[in-house]
């Protein structure tokens, strides 16, 4: 069993010799008259580690698997950040042209249409009642009816010109 001291073993793992010494006051790691046992002490830290972390981590320390350098992760980053303005560039000027629009704008008008022809429609009943009250005949009755919706749905059409 080698032992060593908390300053060489905090070097070996690349820990500063403050958090090698907090693991030692706390009782992660044990000492044995002031030294450590590094095999003991890979262990403790083993026990104490959150897998879903290691699975982050790679041998040079990038978060996410790669091993580009710092200057490379940046240019990428900016190059991304560059490509989506374009995108949001482009999206501004196809709706200033009117080839986009306002998909807002779009669900208002199309429920103010549907709104009006509902309306034109719930009268309809209201205004043939009494014709149809004192009418006979089934053509007649069909005829009238057919009649009145188209006149409301060419109203409607008159309205979007």
């Amino acid at each position: 069993m080698e032992l060593i001291s908390q300053s060489e073993w905090a070097r070996r793992k690349g820990f500063t010799r403050q958090y090698a010494n907090k693991l030692v006051k706390n009782g992660t790691i044990q000492t044995h008259d002031g030294k450590i046992d590094p095999d003991q002490a890979e262990r403790a830290l083993d026990s104490l580690r959150n897998p879903m972390h290691d699975s982050r981590r790679n041998s040079n320390g990038s978060a996410d698997g790669s091993s580009d350098d710092l200057p490379t992760i940046l240019l990428k980053t900016r190059i991304k950040n560059e490509i989506e303005k374009g995108k949001l560039l482009h999206a501004r000027a196809q709706a200033e042209i009117g080839e986009l629009v306002n998909a807002n704008a779009v669900k208002e008008a199309a429920f103010n249409m549907a709104r009006v022809v509902r309306d034109g429609m719930l009268n309809i009943p209201d205004r043939l009642a009494s014709v149809l009250a004192a009418c006979d005949d089934e053509k007649k009755v069909h005829e009238i009816m057919t009649k009145e919706i188209r006149v409301v749905l060419e109203e409607l059409s008159k309205d979007d010109e």
